[in-house]
């Protein structure tokens, strides 16, 4: 069982102090230090004011937060945790996503979904309920961008663009699908190398405009993962199930059951998932950092020797 971070920034009482160059930089390095398989920020460009007063979760700029971290580090992942592809024309974000990954390394897990902020699309200028299409759409292209190929121009009279850097990997950064319905499992299974699963109530579910995921639920959904790869021509085991909010946010200074999140985490792997994604407070920097140093030794390393 591997387990990966979101960086602070997801507490909605997170702290502008966690984006000072220092403290990003320790939060990282504590990060990869620790053991932890990827560490990973989310993609809000735009969020109403409305959202942000009720409580939305703090956002910066993924690809360059996880350059920055890139830059400070030198094994961690560094995952997109999502990036909405309706948000960003194709072909930006294939730029975009095989630079990081070119100049990281290789360390890119390219974490993608639809979106489900109505307002944020608006926006952005971007036709919200055409958010599944454009999904599908910008899937067209990031292959064969990632693969060094001739991308053809939407409207272009035969001419194409060749996409460039190439990203440090042959076929580019995995793709992990975010997405609880069907739909997104579908996708995942014929495009992704993992899927994002995240547990939820049935209110939160309707916030986010996904399907609900309750824990009882878990291990079925995984087995409906695992035969819809199958099904798409891949080994079943070929997508990575990683399960979010299966925690609520852990705070070094609340303490924790050690021995009860051990337990949670073997559970989950008998029910199938493969890695578990946490979120901690981001309130104080050193506190966070500390955070995650403590669920390094407590949980981290204790499972990853398991």
């Amino acid at each position: 069982m591997r387990i990966d971070v979101q960086h602070a920034t997801a507490d909605p009482a997170w702290s502008p102090a966690l984006l000072t160059p220092a403290a990003l930089t320790r939060f990282a390095r504590a990060v990869e230090e620790s053991g932890y398989g990827a560490l990973a920020f989310t993609d809000h460009p735009a969020p109403s004011a409305a959202w942000v007063h009720a409580d939305g979760e703090g956002t910066v700029d993924p690809f360059s937060a996880l350059g920055f971290c890139a830059a400070v580090t030198s094994t961690v992942r560094l995952l997109t945790l999502v990036l909405v592809l309706g948000y960003r024309p194709p072909l930006a974000t294939a730029h975009q996503a095989a630079s990081l990954d070119a100049l990281s390394g290789g360390r890119l897990l390219l974490g993608v979904g639809t979106g489900y902020l109505r307002s944020e699309f608006a926006a952005l200028g971007v036709d919200f309920d055409r958010r599944r299409e454009l999904f599908d759409e910008a899937l067209v292209v990031l292959r064969p961008a990632f693969g060094g190929e001739d991308v053809p121009i939407p409207g272009g009279g035969g001419r194409a663009t060749r996409p460039q850097p190439r990203p440090a990997r042959p076929g580019g950064p995995p793709l992990w699908v975010h997405g609880n319905s069907r739909w997104g499992r579908e996708r995942a299974a014929r495009h992704g190398a993992g899927w994002i699963g995240v547990l939820t109530s049935d209110v939160l579910a309707r916030t986010m405009r996904t399907a609900p995921l309750h824990r009882a639920d878990l291990a079925r959904v995984i087995e409906d993962l695992r035969e819809r790869t199958v099904a798409a021509g891949r080994p079943a085991d070929a997508v990575e199930a990683v399960v979010t909010g299966v925690w609520p946010l852990l705070d070094v200074r609340e303490g924790w059951d050690a021995a009860r999140l051990r337990d949670d985490a073997a559970a989950l792997g008998a029910e199938g998932a493969d890695r578990i994604l946490l979120v901690v407070r981001g309130d104080d920097p050193a506190a966070a950092e500390d955070t995650v140093r403590a669920l390094g030794e407590d949980l981290v390393r204790p499972l990853a020797d398991v």
